[in-house]
């Protein structure tokens, strides 16, 4: 399979292949026409050269690749809070297969990153698009889940393809929401514990990220792998201290007045800083299963 996708350099190469063995209906795939359709065919193929290792690892025995596309989970938190940052780690490939939606978070060169997860259909509740490029997931568990920048000639199919599958798995029992699944084997991981039980791949603690951001601002995104948002947040938690809590320091120290202001204001760039950037740096280690080496 990989080298069938590796050797097709136009998505037609792949719309001729009629093996029932493959796990991929390119049929579907990339049946988007019209204004625009053969660029995101391209797009599409790239990503599924990237991914697709990956895929053959994690789908089970009989399961078929209905869909791929790609888009951003969205937390409001997040984005208030990360900016641009939020939207890098939130970068996803979304493969819907004939029995869950499984997501990959990938950067922006398709290049496939730590985080994997999965969402039976079983799970939904109810789907609903929104503007510009948003569509929303309320769960049976009561949460929800947004995604977007998702391509909009994807949209409609995406639409149509889960009201389908959530009319056809209305009666089964709830699934769990969204699933951790383990980085390496793509085995179903519960909980956050310290490895995967079927290949015994270790995993990171996301308590311990935000303790170590806790310490210093941006040595938990260091931990878990986000090098460019911890040298950030190192250099504005470096300015913090220089611009604001030192320079109360240093007038106290050598003009001899009372500690207590400089002692307070070095208090509140400790909680405010420090503070924050724990809260949510330990929110993204919760955000799935982080693998270790």
């Amino acid at each position: 399979m990989a080298a069938i996708l590796s050797s097709a350099s136009d998505p037609s190469d792949l719309l001729r292949i009629s093996d029932s063995n493959i796990p991929y209906r390119f049929d579907q795939i990339f049946s988007a026409t019209g204004f625009g359709a053969k660029r995101l065919a391209k797009n599409r193929l790239k990503l599924m050269k990237a991914i697709d290792p990956l895929i053959q690892t994690f789908l089970s025995d009989g399961e078929k690749v209905q869909f791929v596309s790609w888009g951003v989970e969205y937390s409001f938190v997040e984005q208030f809070f990360m900016g641009l940052w939020a939207h890098l780690i939130n970068r996803r490939a979304l493969v819907f297969t004939d029995r869950r939606i499984l997501m990959i978070q990938i950067n922006s060169r398709r290049k496939v990153l730590d985080l994997k997860t999965q969402l039976r259909f079983q799970a939904i509740d109810k789907f609903a698009t929104r503007t510009f490029g948003y569509f929303g997931l309320v769960l049976r568990n009561g949460n929800k889940f947004n995604i977007t920048g998702i391509p909009r000639k994807d949209r409609k199919y995406i639409k149509d393809f889960v009201t389908e599958k959530l009319a056809a798995t209305r009666k089964d029992a709830p699934g769990l929401g969204i699933e951790n699944l383990c980085p390496k084997c793509g085995n179903k991981v519960l909980g956050f514990p310290d490895r995967c039980n079927q290949c015994a791949q270790a995993f990171k603690s996301a308590n311990k990220a935000g303790w170590l951001s806790l310490a210093f601002p941006g040595l938990g995104d260091f931990y878990l792998g986000h090098r460019w948002l911890g040298f950030t947040e190192i250099l504005g938690a470096m300015f913090a201290w220089g611009a604001v809590a030192f320079p109360f320091a240093w007038t106290t120290y050598s003009e001899g007045g009372p500690w207590i202001v400089s002692a307070g204001i070095a208090s509140a760039v400790f909680v405010f800083v420090h503070g924050t950037d724990c809260w949510i740096t330990r929110r993204v280690g919760f955000k799935g299963i982080y693998p270790e080496g």
